[in-house]
C-alpha cells in the first residue's frame, strides 16, 4: 500500500557540538520547540549540560529550588548564572544567551568564585537564533561523547544523534526501508498504568530512523501523558515517517 504523501518542513538548527543538522519535518507532528542534551569526559570533568529555548531557566528558583541564592557573572556573549539551594543541598549552572541557555546540575554545593571560572573557561558557548553551540574549549582533554538535538511539540518528541552514538543501540533485524532510512517499531518503557492506556495505538511505541548521518527517534505523545490521543490513522503515521529525514553535519 502506498502511502499518502504529506506536507513537511525542512529545517537546520545547531547541535550542541556546533555541527548543522538538516531536518525534514511532517507538517503533521506540529511545530517543535528545540532543546538538546551533552555530556563532557576527561581529567576531572564529568559533566551533562542540557540547553533549551532561553528563560526556561527561572523554573530552578520558581519551582525546583525555592528561595535559592542567585548570583551573575557576565561572560562575551552569555551570562553564568549560578542558583545554590538555600540549604546547599544542591546547586546549578546556566549559561544564559540571548535565544538558549545550558543548565548543568552540581547535585551539591555550588563551587566558589574560582572553581566557576575553572568550569565556565573549560567550554566554549555560542549562541545563535538557530541553536546553541556548547563545546570543550580544547578538545585535547575534555572528549564531547554523547549529543543529542530534542524537538518538543504539542503532541510529540524527537530526538536527533549522529549515528556513529546510536547505531549501536539499534536492533540487530533488517528495519522498514523508507526514504529517509531505515525504520524499527520499539516498546516504550512505561509503568503498567501507562501502558495500560495506550494499548494497541501508536502511543504505544518509539519510531527509530536510521540515516547514514542520523538517527532519530520519535515518540507520539497521548494518554500516558495526559494527552488525547492522536487523530493520525496508521496510513497518516507511516505517509509521516516515510517524510521524516535528518542529515547530521550539512
Amino acid at each position: 500500500m502506498t502511502a499518502p504523501s504529506v506536507e513537511s518542513m525542512d529545517v537546520t538548527r545547531v547541535a550542541p557540538s556546533g555541527e548543522p543538522v538538516d531536518l525534514s519535518l511532517p507538517a503533521a507532528l506540529g511545530g517543535y520547540r528545540w532543546y538538546g542534551n551533552t555530556r563532557f569526559v576527561g581529567p576531572r570533568v564529568a559533566r551533562q549540560f542540557f540547553l533549551a529555548p532561553a528563560g526556561e531557566h527561572r523554573a530552578i528558583p520558581n519551582n525546583i529550588l525555592r528561595g535559592a541564592r542567585e548570583s551573575r557573572r557576565t561572560f562575551r556573549g552569555y551570562d553564568a548564572v549560578v542558583f545554590e539551594a538555600p540549604d546547599r543541598s544542591d546547586a546549578a549552572l546556566v549559561l544564559a544567551g540571548p535565544y538558549h541557555e545550558a543548565t548543568t546540575w552540581f547535585g551539591g554545593p555550588a563551587p566558589d568564585a574560582e572553581g566557576l571560572s575553572r568550569l565556565v573557561n573549560t567550554f566554549s558557548f555560542v549562541d545563535s537564533p538557530s541553536g546553541a553551540t556548547l563545546r570543550p574549549a580544547s578538545d585535547l582533554l575534555v572528549q564531547q561523547p554523547d549529543v543529542t538535538l530534542i524537538g518538543r511539540s504539542a503532541g510529540s518528541i524527537l530526538m536527533v544523534r549522529r549515528s556513529a552514538e546510536a547505531l549501536p543501540t539499534l536492533p540487530d533485524w533488517a528495519g522498514l526501508p523508507l526514504p529517509g532510512g531505515e525504520l524499527w517499531r520499539g516498546e516504550r518503557v512505561l509503568d503498567p498504568a501507562q501502558a495500560a492506556l495506550v494499548e494497541g495505538t501508536p502511543h504505544q511505541w518509539r519510531y527509530l530512523l536510521a540515516g547514514e548521518s542520523a538517527v532519530m527517534d520519535l515518540v507520539l505523545l497521548g494518554p500516558e501523558s495526559g494527552r488525547p490521543a492522536t487523530p493520525l490513522g496508521e496510513e497518516q503515521i507511516v505517509a509521516a515517517l516515510a517524510a521524516l529525514g535528518a542529515r547530521w553535519g550539512g
